[in-house]
C-alpha cells in the first residue's frame, strides 16, 4: 500500500465523518427538568432509548438533589461506564460502595480505577468482593489473575485460571489464552507456550488465541509456526480479514507487535473478551460497559475501538459508530474491517455517495482484496426492490464481476459471491447468466440452503426441471426448517406439481412462520382455489394486496380476485 493512497483514504474518511455529524446524527443537549423525579423519569427515558449520554446527564442532575439516593448512583454509574465516562464513574462508584460495600458495578468500577492507578493488591481486593455468578464467574478470575501479575504473582495468577470460572460454560480456551498472555508477560516462556498450545486445542480455535499463539511464537524466533498456524486458520475462516496483516507480516519477516507491557492491558483484554462474547447475547449494554471500561484501562485499543462500534451499530447509532470505528482506522488489524464498517454506516445515514467513494478507495489501496467490492456490489443491489433493467443492477453487477476477476481459483467461501450476483442477474431479467452462478455457488458450497431454495424455487416457478426442484427444496428445508421463505418454495414446487396435499401443508406452514409475508399469502390463496376453498382463497389475495407486494404483482392479484384461476 503506498502512502499516497493511504493518505488519500484517510483524508476520505474524515470528510465522509465530519459529514456524519454534522448531519444531524449527534443527540441534542437534554433539556434539564427542575425536579428530581423529572430528571429520573428523563433518564431512565434516554437509557432505555439507547441514549446513555443523555441518561447520565439526566441521571448526574437528579443526584445534585438526592446525591445518596442508591437506585439513582446505581443507574448513574451504569450510564456513565456505557458512556465512557470513566472518572465520573469512579466517584459514584465510591459513593455507592460507601452504601453498599458489596456492590458487584460498583466495585468491579473501583478495581479498575485501582488498577489504572498501579495500585494492583487494593484492586484484587476489590475485584475478590464480586459474586461469582452471571458474567462475574468468568470476568472476576480473568481479572484477579492479571491483578495478581501486577503484583509479579504469576503462579497465583495462573492458579486461579486453573481452578476459577463458571462450571456451566467451557471457558478453558479463553483461561488458557490469558494463562499463556500472563506467563509471557512475566518472561515465562515455556509456561507461555504450554497455555497457549491449550488454547489452541480443537479444531477450530478462537480467532485471538491464533493471533496471541501467533505473534508468541514471532516473538520467540519460531516464525514458520507462527505462519503454518495463520495459514490453516485462514484456509478455514470464511473471512479471514483480521489476520490478513499478520500472515503478510510473517512471511515478509517483519517484527511482530510487543507483548503487553502492564497488567493494565491485561485486564482491558479480558474485558474486550468477554465483552466480544456477549455482543451475539443481547447483553448490548453490558458489552458496552466492558468495551467502555477497556478503553478506559487502555485508551490505545483498537479491538475494543471496533467492539464499540458494533455495539453501537446494532442501536442503529451509525455515526457515533463511525466514531469508534474512524479512531482504528489505521490498525493493522482491525482497521480494514472499521473501513467497511464505516462505508456502511454511511450508506444508512443516507450518505451513499461518501460511502462508495471510501470503497472504491479501499478497493484501489489493497486490488488482491475483495470485500470492498462485495460490500459496494451489496450497496448497489440494496437500493432497489423491484425488478427489472436498472441502473443499480448495473453498478452492483460491475462490482461483483470486478471482484470475481480477483479470484485466481474460487474456493467454497466464494460461494455468497456468485449466489449475490445471481440475485443481481435475476432481479435485472438475466435468468441464463443467473442461473450459471446458482449452479456454481452450488459447485463450492452444496449443502447452502439459501442456494438450493433461490434455484429450486425459480426453476419452479419457471415450470423448469420441476423433478430436480423439489429434492433441492426439500433439502433446504431440512437445514432450515423455521425459513418461512423456504417453507414456502416447497409447497410453490409441490403446486406446480400437483402435489396439492402438501402444498396446503406447507403453504400453511410457511404463512404461520412468515404471516406479513405479501408473496407467500398470495402463494396460500392459490393453492386454497385449487382445492375448492374459493372463499379463502379470496381472503388470502385481499390480504396479500393489503401487505404491498411488489408493482408488477398488484394487477395479477387483483385478475385472480376478479376471475379466480385459470383452469389448468
Amino acid at each position: 500500500m503506498t502512502a499516497s493512497r493511504t493518505t488519500a483514504l484517510t483524508l476520505l474518511l474524515a470528510a465522509s465523518l465530519s459529514a456524519c455529524a454534522a448531519g444531524g446524527a449527534t443527540p441534542e443537549t437534554p433539556a434539564i427538568a427542575t425536579t428530581a423525579t423529572g430528571n429520573y423519569l428523563s433518564g431512565f427515558v434516554a437509557q432505555r432509548g439507547n441514549d446513555p449520554a443523555a441518561a447520565a446527564e439526566y441521571y448526574g442532575a437528579a443526584l445534585k438533589v438526592g446525591p445518596n439516593d442508591p437506585q439513582l448512583l446505581l443507574r448513574g454509574l451504569a450510564v456513565a461506564l456505557q458512556d465512557g465516562r470513566g472518572d465520573a464513574a469512579a466517584e459514584l462508584a465510591q459513593r455507592l460502595v460507601g452504601q453498599d460495600p458489596a456492590n458487584g458495578l460498583g466495585n468491579l468500577t473501583l478495581a479498575i480505577a485501582d488498577a489504572r492507578a498501579g495500585r494492583y493488591a487494593e484492586s484484587e481486593q476489590r475485584l475478590q468482593r464480586l459474586r461469582r455468578n452471571g458474567p462475574n464467574a468468568i470476568l472476576a478470575p480473568l481479572l484477579i489473575a492479571w491483578a495478581r501479575a501486577g503484583q509479579r504473582n504469576f503462579d497465583q495468577a495462573t492458579e486461579s485460571l486453573a481452578t476459577g470460572g463458571n462450571p456451566q460454560v467451557d471457558v478453558s480456551g479463553m483461561f488458557q489464552l490469558h494463562a499463556g498472555m500472563i506467563n509471557e508477560f512475566g518472561g515465562r516462556a515455556e509456561a507461555a507456550e504450554k497455555s497457549f498450545g491449550g488454547a489452541l486445542q480443537g479444531e477450530s480455535p478462537a480467532l485471538r488465541s491464533v493471533i496471541a499463539a501467533g505473534r508468541f511464537f514471532e516473538r520467540n524466533g519460531r516464525a514458520v509456526e507462527a505462519e503454518d498456524l495463520y495459514r490453516k486458520f485462514t484456509e478455514r475462516a470464511a473471512n479471514p480479514i483480521y489476520l490478513a496483516t499478520d500472515l503478510a507480516r510473517v512471511r515478509a519477516r517483519q517484527a511482530p507487535p510487543r507483548p503487553i507491557s502492564q497488567a493494565v492491558e491485561g485486564m482491558a483484554e479480558a474485558l474486550f473478551d468477554l465483552g466480544s462474547a456477549l455482543q451475539s447475547d443481547r447483553s448490548g449494554d453490558l458489552a458496552q460497559i466492558y468495551a467502555q471500561t477497556a478503553l478506559w484501562l487502555k485508551p490505545d485499543f483498537p479491538g475494543a475501538r471496533v467492539l464499540l462500534g458494533s455495539l453501537l451499530e446494532a442501536e442503529q447509532r451509525w455515526a457515533e459508530a463511525n466514531a469508534a470505528y474512524a479512531a482504528a482506522g489505521s490498525d493493522p488489524t482491525y482497521g480494514w474491517s472499521a473501513k467497511l464498517h464505516i462505508a456502511s454506516n454511511l450508506d444508512q445515514l443516507g450518505k451513499s455517495d461518501e460511502a462508495v467513494r471510501v470503497l472504491e478507495a479501499m478497493a484501489s489501496e489493497q486490488p488482491e482484496r475483495i470485500d470492498a467490492l462485495v460490500r459496494l456490489g451489496d450497496l448497489w443491489r440494496s437500493k432497489v426492490k423491484l425488478p427489472g433493467p436498472l441502473p443499480e443492477y448495473d453498478r452492483a453487477l460491475s462490482a461483483y464481476d470486478r471482484a470475481i476477476s480477483r479470484i485466481p481459483t474460487p474456493q467454497p467461501q466464494h460461494w455468497s459471491l456468485f449466489f449475490s450476483r445471481a440475485v443481481a442477474f435475476e432481479r435485472s431479467g438475466r435468468w441464463a447468466k443467473a442461473e450459471s452462478d446458482l449452479l456454481k455457488a452450488l459447485e463450492l458450497e452444496p449443502e447452502q440452503p439459501s442456494v438450493l431454495n433461490y434455484l429450486g424455487y425459480s426453476w419452479a416457478d419457471q415450470r423448469l426441471y420441476l423433478d430436480k426442484a423439489l429434492p433441492m427444496i426439500e433439502r433446504a428445508v431440512e437445514l432450515r426448517p423455521r425459513d418461512g421463505y423456504i417453507v414456502d418454495s416447497l409447497g410453490w414446487v409441490n403446486f406446480r406439481l400437483g402435489n396439492l396435499d402438501r402444498a396446503l401443508k406447507y403453504m400453511e406452514q410457511a404463512v404461520e412462520l412468515r404471516p406479513q409475508d405479501p408473496t407467500i399469502n398470495d402463494h396460500l390463496g392459490d393453492v386454497y382455489w385449487r382445492v375448492g376453498r374459493r372463499a379463502e382463497a379470496r381472503y388470502q389475495w385481499e390480504r396479500a394486496l393489503k401487505l404491498e407486494p411488489e408493482p408488477e404483482a398488484v394487477p395479477q392479484i387483483r385478475k385472480k380476485l376478479e376471475q379466480g384461476l385459470p383452469t389448468p
